[in-house]
């Protein structure tokens, strides 16, 4: 699982995962804020000061994947949650489903 080799503060943090005979069990840590896409249709508008603050913390989760040569592949909104509340809550990349590690000598499908 990729995700339990990452440790970066815009990147969700996997604690354990478990698994029984029908169900998959992830324990992450607590992120209350909600998804980033609610925050954006919540907003009259964001102002560039807070889409450049917002970008800061994507990008840096980004580059540290790529530093680690794992592709998410699936980044939106949704895959963006808010820490907590508020203006100055962290941003947490999360959805590593479809992530893969990138081997330069094979083609990504």
């Amino acid at each position: 699982m990729i995700l339990r080799t990452m440790d970066h503060p815009n990147v969700v943090k996997l604690f354990e995962a478990y698994q029984d005979k029908k169900r998959y069990y992830i324990i992450t840590e607590m992120i209350t804020g909600g998804e980033l896409f609610d925050q954006i249709t919540k907003r009259p508008y964001f102002s560039e000061r807070d889409a450049a603050h917002i970008m800061k913390q994507v990008f840096s989760a980004i580059a540290y994947c790529h530093a680690n040569n794992i592709v998410h592949r699936d980044l939106k909104p949704e895959n963006l949650l808010l820490e907590g509340e508020g203006s100055n809550a962290l941003i947490k990349v999360i959805d590593f489903g479809t992530s893969q590690v990138f081997d330069p000598k094979k083609k990504m499908k």
